[in-house]
């Protein structure tokens, strides 16, 4: 195997492994409860549109990875094609990753009293990708020799950095038309300023390069690579902090298990890739080790494991949902928005599950105090259950009240006509009903 085919595949299996890390410790290590809002997934995909797409989505990791495992006997001969395998796989796996993240995030905020994510001045995500594309993109730029820089590689690779720093900027001119604070806005503005100017300083100097090759040009570029990576990294750590990223969803214990659920087994899928990447890298050093072909069918039977538990964990929580009456109705886009509809993300997240109906803790309160009395458990009586739902329920809407303030006015002017008001023992109407009793 020549040196330039061990450069090439070490390479892409560095950049890959690279890839399918970083992007992992954003989505899956973090377990950061927001909705994922990128080209790939739509604000109106279902709850079961993404879940044929993240099955779909393993079935097509399976034949890629079975695919570069075929290929590891021709590896002196196949190398680029093993390049391009490994390559289509890391796009795939980071789409699977974003597909899971969503959807776990779907089925998290649909348990009862979870509240929806607060959407911020910057999506936290897509500006840390773009700035890990552009990150990748200048190193391999440094790390690739100049008998190896084809002018199409040039070509892709400024292709790459232009578009990331454009949606750099694009994020951070959306954040700065909406801070109020001026300093702030032109910290935002200067952010911006610097990494175009280092990078239409990089991009100018490959443009020379390209027109006129030669050692000089190629070191000049090469200065450049390291001030746009500064710049877009200061940017990013700079626009990703608390006050600009929002807040993500709260989550009840359930509503935990079952999104860690999901990230656990997605999870298990991106290390069986990560490691594939790093034995393939073995093995382009070492092609008589039978020990890294034993890791690589281990990591197919991983990826067909994880892949199984992914898609029963997906249709159990469906089934469950149907079985309770939801019938995966509130499993939608509405489910998975921002949260900024009604200006807050407890509300919004009360409202899709409806909010006019009183809170658990309530009706089991009534069960218990009225079941002595012969009441029916599911019917308490109107005027005592409207005051503890105005003592314990900020939720009850203002018509509510008004409603339940008539009901009891008529009921006192019934018992004042005649009529002897029933009271409950311990409540505080039976207290002062005694204490005026005494008094007459």
């Amino acid at each position: 195997m020549s040196y330039s085919s061990v450069r090439l595949l070490t390479g892409t299996c560095e950049r890959c492994h690279s890839t399918l890390q970083s992007v992992a410790e954003l989505l899956i290590l973090s377990c950061d409860a927001r909705p994922i809002r990128t080209e790939t997934i739509s604000s109106k995909s279902t709850f079961l549109q993404i879940s044929e797409r993240i099955i779909a989505s393993t079935k097509t990791i399976k034949t890629l990875m079975k695919s570069v495992a075929n290929y590891i006997h021709m590896i002196t001969t196949k190398s680029v094609e093993i390049c391009e395998g490994l390559t289509e796989l890391t796009s795939t796996v980071v789409t699977f990753m974003e597909l899971c993240s969503h959807i776990a995030y779907i089925c998290a905020i649909s348990f009862k009293d979870c509240c929806q994510a607060i959407p911020g001045l910057v999506d936290r995500y897509s500006i840390c990708l773009a700035g890990l594309e552009i990150k990748l993109s200048c190193n391999r730029l440094k790390k690739t020799r100049i008998d190896e820089l084809s002018p199409q590689l040039i070509i892709d690779l400024c292709s790459n950095i232009s578009k990331h720093i454009s949606v750099l900027t694009n994020i951070c001119k959306s954040a700065d038309e909406k801070v109020r604070d001026e300093g702030t806005r032109d910290q935002f503005k200067l952010c911006v300023k610097s990494v175009t100017c280092a990078a239409g300083c990089l991009i100018a100097s490959i443009k020379t390069y390209k027109s006129l090759p030669n050692t000089r040009h190629y070191s000049r570029f090469l200065n450049f690579c390291d001030p746009v990576t500064a710049t877009a990294q200061a940017l990013v750590s700079f626009a990703t902090e608390e006050d600009f990223i929002g807040k993500e969803a709260v989550l009840t214990p359930e509503a935990r298990d079952i999104q860690k659920s999901i990230l656990a087994a997605c999870m298990s899928v991106v290390s069986a890739c990560i490691q594939l990447c790093k034995t393939v890298r073995e093995l382009s050093y070492d092609l008589m080790t039978s020990h890294h072909k034993d890791k690589l069918r281990m990591c197919l039977e991983n990826v067909d494991r994880s892949s199984v538990q992914i898609r029963e964990i997906l249709q159990r929580y469906h089934s469950s949902d149907h079985q309770s009456g939801g019938g995966g109705g509130h499993l939608n886009s509405t489910s998975s928005g921002d949260g900024s509809a009604n200006g807050n993300n407890c509300d919004s997240s009360m409202s899709a599950k409806g909010n006019n109906s009183p809170p658990r803790h309530l009706a089991n309160l009534f069960r218990k105090e009225y079941s002595e009395q012969g009441k029916s458990p599911d019917s308490p009586p109107h005027e005592r259950f409207a005051q503890l739902l105005r003592e314990q329920s900020p939720l009850a809407s203002e018509a509510e009240m008004r409603l339940s303030d008539h009901s009891s006015r008529n009921v006192e002017r019934d018992s004042v006509e005649g009529t002897e008001e029933t009271n409950i023992p311990g409540s505080p109407s039976s207290e002062t009903s005694g204490h005026s009793a005494a008094s007459r």
